[in-house]
């Protein structure tokens, strides 16, 4: 009897795996001329992506790493001010492309990437928990460790999603010290029942876990973060090579991938909750940019918060996704750095 529940269970059990195997490779296959950017990125020499003057700022018990990079004057120019770019959920500076920060070092602005706390090469929390977790208050607080630092009063943020909300917060909290925020592909308040969310990105990357995540490799790594990409694009192609060197290079260069500070950002949104209430009492200029076709968090987000900040400028970007497709940042990156200009 035991031996045949033991039989049993065991069918079961291969059953199951066969199901998740076909589940997990129910997600859309790369292109042909896709599959070629990425192996030719695979097999290319990998090149320094975070070049600049790098160094660790103190925030608290946590070192925060940064670097910053000089725009190329010619003579009689001086710098114009600081860019700080504050990255998304789950990414590093290294993850930063060149359609972002070269056209702000070409405009005179010298421009400043950090790292999330657990992400790159800026310390973990030690002994995080749901009862010990920190909020985008204190990611906010990292940032402006990291200007202290340096010695810069203020600064233009540049903050995209999660990264959007934590230059939220540095407005609200030291007015003073930010010149303009450009808030991309974000929201005032992510848990907002008024806007309907949607599973499929849940859905779509426990495929893609399953399928690329389980068996540890340099390629299976960047196939997963090629597909989490692909599945936030609008209607432009997303950068392969970049994403796929980004990869590379945060695993053979850094200190590779904390798996678990996505959870825990994830939790700091949740706990910061929403910021709706107070965006009509900030007195930074705000530069609001959004995909129409944003799956991860619907255009309804940025309408709704960006109505409420009295000194606003929007752009809603007609096939845009959640992604950075060179084709789209270009376009709004010409307009933000227009916006950073007239609040010099």
């Amino acid at each position: 009897m035991v031996k045949l529940v033991t039989i049993g269970f065991l069918g079961f059990l291969v059953l199951a795996l066969l199901c998740i195997a076909i589940w997990s490779r129910s997600s859309p296959r790369l292109s042909v001329e896709s599959e070629k950017l990425l192996q030719d990125a695979l097999k290319a020499p990998l090149p320094n992506m975070l070049a600049g003057e790098s160094a660790y700022a103190q925030s608290g018990a946590l070192r925060i790493w940064y670097t910053l990079k000089q725009p190329l004057l010619v003579s009689g120019q001086t710098v114009r001010g600081t860019v700080l770019l504050v990255n998304g959920l789950g990414s590093s500076a290294a993850f930063w492309p060149s359609e972002i920060y070269s056209p702000l070092l070409k405009a005179g602005y010298q421009v400043l990437m950090t790292d999330h706390r657990g992400l790159g090469e800026s310390d973990p929390l030690k002994d995080w928990s749901t009862d010990n977790s920190y909020d985008l208050g204190d990611m906010a607080g990292d940032n402006f460790a990291v200007l202290d630092s340096l010695g810069i009063d203020k600064a233009h943020i540049l903050g995209l999603s999660l990264g959007g909300m934590v230059g939220q917060e540095m407005a609200l909290s030291h007015p003073e010290r930010v010149i303009s925020l450009s808030s991309v592909m974000s929201t005032g308040y992510f848990d907002d029942p008024e806007i309907p969310k949607s599973s499929d990105f849940q859905i779509n990357t426990m495929k893609l876990f399953f399928r690329y995540g389980l068996l540890s490799s340099e390629e299976n790594m960047v196939r997963l973060m090629v597909g989490l990409y692909s599945f936030l694009k609008g209607d432009q192609d997303i950068d392969i090579q970049h994403i796929t060197f980004a990869t590379r290079y945060e695993l053979s260069e850094r200190n590779g991938f904390n798996h678990k500070v996505p959870d825990q950002q994830s939790l700091a949104m949740q706990r910061s909750g929403s910021r709706l209430a107070m965006l009509p009492k900030l007195r930074v200029p705000v530069f609001v940019v959004h995909g129409e076709l944003d799956p991860l968090l619907n255009i309804a987000h940025a309408k709704k918060y960006a109505a409420l900040i009295p000194k606003h400028e929007s752009l809603w970007v007609q096939g845009m996704g959640h992604d950075l497709a060179p084709a789209h940042v270009r376009r709004w990156m010409t307009k933000a750095i227009e916006f950073m200009d007239m609040q010099q």
